[in-house]
């Protein structure tokens, strides 16, 4: 089960509700990322698996809540697809993993991170 945190920038007051990092649900998986071009923080999918339709093809099953970005699928694989890591806003910007502790995407202080999940999900 994945968790989302609310984690908060004391300097210019920025907040964003990521994973702070890699996680995972039963069906998916996340990373927090930074993009420098948008000064913000995403979690974006790595990986989605794929379930059994009715008709006994294979389509992709999307989390209840899902994070910020799902790129276009192409063919799964051994029952996951993956995901490269880019910006849900434009594909062309630069991103980098982000993990927790980390700093502000605008001012470059520390981030606090809430004590307790923001929300759970799968």
């Amino acid at each position: 089960m994945g968790k989302t945190y609310l984690f908060e920038c004391g300097l210019c007051q920025y907040r964003a509700k990521v994973s702070g990092g890699a996680d995972s649900g039963i069906d998916c998986e996340v990373q927090t990322v930074i993009c420098h071009d948008c000064h913000e923080l995403f979690d974006v999918f790595t990986r989605v698996r794929r379930q059994a339709s009715p008709v006994g093809k294979f389509k992709p099953r999307l989390p209840e809540i899902p994070p910020a970005a799902l790129p276009g699928s192409d063919a799964f694989k051994d029952g996951w697809q993956s995901y490269p890591l880019a910006c849900p806003r434009d594909v062309k910007h630069n991103v980098e993993p982000w993990r927790n502790p980390g700093r502000c995407p605008r001012c470059g202080n520390y981030l606090d991170q809430n004590g307790f999940p923001f929300r759970h999900w799968d």
